[in-house]
């Protein structure tokens, strides 16, 4: 028997489909050409589409923590507070970051697999003035769940403070329109909704948040956005670009165009939703109060253990997913579908699902002595795309 073709179903990296592949092997030319320039102004007008902003996008040869990182460095100034919603591994890197540069903040803990609740920030932000700014991840891929940052925008207008939002796992998978929502930053990372290779960070400054990068800030060098805003209008990163990237960018955004923007985050509702409801009808349950349409956390059926399922998913299926992390280690399986994912891919990891909980003992919907067990969950799943 051959080897088992490996399928990625991990919340990033995601699968690179065969457009995008053949983007990245290209010969790539020099980064200060006039060839290259045209290419980083047209993805820069893209990303801009993407994010739903008429302010500016900046392109980092980083991965996604890196602009959290280019968030913190040039928005808090010294003395500054901020208010940081820690519901997840993702939520607490935002306190981490700023933690390393030194800035008194406010930590609001929000029981992982919960969503923040609007009220609490808004009395926290308005119990105490000095907090300018709430940091906050959007889709958490910790614990697959989505928080509601339209609703904590409306809260920083009416109370004059900055948002910044984590889009990493949200970015091409959910809408997130930047202006629209009143988000003054939103980062975002190449391996997960943009369907890339790591190595590419953005962070769009909505029209109304120009400034708040000039002026006293943070140390910042290579992260120093205001180097790139000087570069930008010359088709130019203020280093060296990831080219091979940039390329890939290009093509990616344009499938994305070619689909739709509502298109896509329709299509992975469908493929979320399908998921999910094939799980269930297996016996899974899921651990997100809210989930996201990017990932989604499971805890396995009675008698099964979650690293048991991962394995089983790996070595048997060729489908690589992802455990636990912190707290959550051993408890639950994460399966991503953010990217190209379609509805056989859907059925598919769902199969593998019901066949792990089948196999590994489960007790409950979709174990031995469950009638039409195995009709129930792909059945489960069509019947949920198809209503999604």
């Amino acid at each position: 028997m051959g080897a088992i073709k490996t399928r990625l179903f991990t919340p990033g990296p995601v699968e690179i489909p065969p457009r995008i592949l053949r983007a990245l092997s290209q010969v790539p030319p020099h980064h200060r050409t006039d060839q290259f320039r045209d290419v980083m102004r047209r993805v820069s007008g893209e990303l801009a589409w993407l994010h739903g902003t008429a302010g500016e996008v900046f392109l980092l040869a980083a991965s996604g923590t890196g602009a959290m990182e280019a968030a913190v460095v040039n928005l808090m100034a010294p003395g500054e507070r901020a208010l940081v919603v820690d519901g997840g591994k993702f939520g607490q890197r935002w306190g981490a970051i700023l933690a390393a540069f030194g800035i008194a903040r406010e930590v609001l803990a929000v029981e992982w697999g919960r969503a923040v609740d609007p009220a609490e920030v808004e009395h926290r932000l308005a119990s105490d003035p000095s907090l300018t700014t709430l940091f906050v991840t959007h889709s958490e891929t910790s614990t697959g769940v989505l928080h509601d940052v339209r609703a904590l925008a409306g809260i920083t207008k009416r109370l004059g403070r900055r948002i910044v939002v984590d889009g990493v796992t949200s970015v091409g998978v959910h809408p997130l329109p930047q202006d629209e929502w009143g988000l003054d930053v939103v980062v975002c990372g190449s391996q997960k909704g943009l369907m890339l290779p790591p190595g590419i960070a953005t962070v769009s400054l909505a029209p109304w948040a120009a400034a708040a990068i000039e002026g006293e800030r943070l140390p910042r060098f290579y992260f120093d956005l205001r180097r790139a805003r000087k570069s930008a209008p010359l088709g130019e990163t203020a280093w060296t670009a990831p080219v091979s990237l940039v390329l890939a960018l290009e093509e990616s955004l344009a499938m994305i165009r070619e689909e739709g923007l509502d298109a896509v985050h329709a299509r992975h509702a469908k493929v979320a939703h399908a998921v999910r409801a094939g799980a269930l009808a297996s016996g899974y349950a899921l651990f997100a109060q809210v989930p996201s349409h990017a990932v989604t956390a499971l805890t396995p059926p009675a008698g099964v253990e979650a690293p048991a399922v991962v394995k089983r998913l790996r070595d048997v299926h060729g489908m690589v997913v992802a455990g636990g992390q912190d707290q959550l280690k051993g408890r639950i399986l994460r399966v991503g579908h953010m990217g190209h994912y379609d509805r056989a891919d859907a059925m598919a990891v769902v199969a593998a699902l019901e066949e792990c909980a089948l196999a590994l003992g489960g007790r409950g919907p979709g174990s031995p002595g469950f009638a039409g067990a195995s009709a129930g969950a792909v059945g489960a799943a069509r019947a949920a795309w198809d209503a999604a």
